[in-house]
């Protein structure tokens, strides 16, 4: 989440409305925001991460000019055609993949749009661009710039003027001296060469997600802008430029696009036509508990700046091209629900002939939880995500598929594990300075790959037990494993089993109904010394 500042009379120019600060704060958290305070003309409110179109100034007054009925419906923004060219090398592929730009033009930078695109750029790279890792964005002045421009890869030696300084520095001093580059050359570290977008003159714009060049620093005298989106998600990318180019239009500028040309297709920039979508009124009455007609539904999206269009039981709905949010058409009933009211809504019973009780998997672990603890086991819950060089690395197992997140935040947790031994392994080697005995047990889901579901994934409930001190030995865990098995009634047989990460000879396989179910052993010295 993010908080933006905003300025009072600057944000009632740009709704085209006088508005009282108390007016203000009163509507404003209905749109889904939350307000933080306010101090004379200013204010400040929170934005969720699901609508970075409204961190910036422009794009929530946009939002709540629409809201309070003053200008509903879709804004329609218009490109003019221009000779802008951009040359795309194939060496960015494996680097930073993708790049869309824009020109602006007529550009009256005031102070009060200098701030909102200060804060637009940093908050954008900060949440919808992940740290700038997923998407980063460069401002540069026009004029400074000679078409064609290309975006390539650099060796580590190439030097240029970073912004901010007043000599050449090579990139790699550039990530180990500049401080944009000590904050976020963790991006880019690990390959060869560097992305660099250059121009015809072979004058540096920019090297994406770290720093401008100090030639085409844009000043208060600039009244025309390059600006150019660089990312690893196409569509993150585009909605980015779409969310910059269409703040800068309502402050009067003229969008231009700009051609950018891969060694295999060709693209045009910004793409500001909206997405069509079906919405069904029956959908949206069942899951608000409403009876709202066509046209009334059409109505409350056009309030949440969507154009409409009713046909019968069906309403075309034409999402902006800003918004980042819209992927289904729960995101849309949502935004009804917000138009018409959360305050309007009148609570009820629902009339179904079932009644609340907890889940009979929940109610067993509860219960074994408590068993447990009489075994002087201490209970631990850890995190379902890890990452390869705790659940494979570590443990000496081969690498197999599991399920991984797409955009992890950082590397220590990025997959899904499948087995509970790593993590209660890496609680004993975080309390290696506690005393001894440390006994513990952890009932917590793993998740394992399967492709007959809808999500191609299952949770599995597992048990985890460990024991650690001096005398600690196979007898030991056997004999727990044993008597758990027979006070929970299970009829089981043992076998001698094999696992990378216990000593051979020293692992047994649990087996019902010729099936296995679990496995015990003694830990391998190796895996031991893996986790220190």
């Amino acid at each position: 989440m993010a908080v933006i500042e905003v300025q009072l009379d600057d944000f009632c120019k740009l709704v085209g409305k006088d508005m009282t600060m108390e007016f203000v704060e009163k509507k404003l958290p209905m749109l889904g925001l939350a307000w933080e305070g306010k101090e004379g003309n200013t204010f400040w409110v929170e934005v969720f991460p699901n609508r970075p179109d409204m961190l910036s100034v422009e794009g929530l007054a946009r939002a709540f000019s629409s809201f309070i009925g003053v200008k509903k419906g879709l804004r329609d923004y218009k490109t003019l055609p221009s000779d802008f060219v951009v040359f795309v090398d194939e060496k960015v592929k494996d680097v930073r993949p993708y790049i869309a730009l824009a020109v602006v033009e007529n550009v009256k930078l005031s102070d009060e749009f200098i701030r909102s695109l200060m804060q637009l750029q940093e908050k954008l790279h900060a949440t919808h661009g992940r740290k700038r890792k997923k998407v980063a964005i460069g401002l540069h002045d026009l004029s400074k710039v000679k078409f064609p421009v290309f975006y390539t890869t650099k060796p580590k030696e190439f030097k240029f003027i970073p912004l901010n300084e007043n000599k050449e520095m090579s990139l790699e001093e550039i990530l180990e001296k500049h401080p944009k580059g000590k904050e976020y050359g963790w991006i880019i570290k690990s390959f060869e060469e560097y992305p660099i977008l250059i121009d015809a003159k072979q004058m540096v714009l920019s090297m994406p997600p770290i720093i401008n060049s100090t030639h085409t620093m844009v000043t208060e005298s600039t009244n025309s802008l390059l600006i150019d989106v660089t990312g690893t998600d196409e569509k993150a990318v585009e909605k980015a430029l779409n969310i910059l180019v269409t703040s800068f239009a309502d402050r009067g500028a003229t969008i231009k696009m700009v051609k950018v040309k891969y060694a295999d297709k060709e693209i045009s920039y910004p793409k500001l036509e909206p997405e069509e979508m079906e919405l069904e009124v029956s959908y949206v009455n069942k899951l608000l508990g409403l009876e709202l007609t066509s046209q009334e539904v059409s109505d409350l999206l056009a309030k949440m700046g969507y154009g409409v269009a009713p046909m019968g039981e069906v309403v075309k709905v034409f999402v902006p091209c800003y918004r980042t949010d819209v992927m289904h058409p729960i995101d849309l009933v949502e935004d009804v629900a917000i138009a018409f009211g959360y305050e309007n809504f009148e609570p009820s019973i629902p009339n179904i002939a079932t009644v609340g009780q907890e889940d009979e998997l929940e109610r067993f672990s509860r219960k074994l939880r408590d068993f447990l603890v009489g075994y002087g086991l201490q209970e631990v819950k850890t995190f379902v995500l890890t990452n390869e060089q705790k659940l494979f690395e570590k443990m000496e197992r081969e690498r197999k598929p599991v399920v991984e997140a797409e955009n992890p935040k950082t590397e220590e947790y990025k997959i899904l594990r499948d087995l509970l031994l790593p993590s209660l392994l890496e609680v004993l080697a975080r309390n290696k300075h506690r005393s001894f005995p440390q006994n513990l047990f952890e009932v917590a889901d793993v998740v394992d790959l399967d492709e007959t579901t809808d999500t191609k994934t299952r949770n599995v409930r597992k048990l985890c037990v460990v024991t650690c001190h001096s005398k600690a030995s196979f007898s030991e865990i056997k004999s727990i494993a044993e008597s758990l098995l027979e006070n929970l009634g299970v009829k089981f047989e043992l076998k001698e089993g094999q696992e990378p990460y216990m000593v051979t000879g020293r692992c047994a396989k649990i087996m019902v109904d010729g099936k296995e179910i679990g496995t015990f052993g003694e830990v391998h010295p190796k895996v031991l010394e893996n986790w220190g």
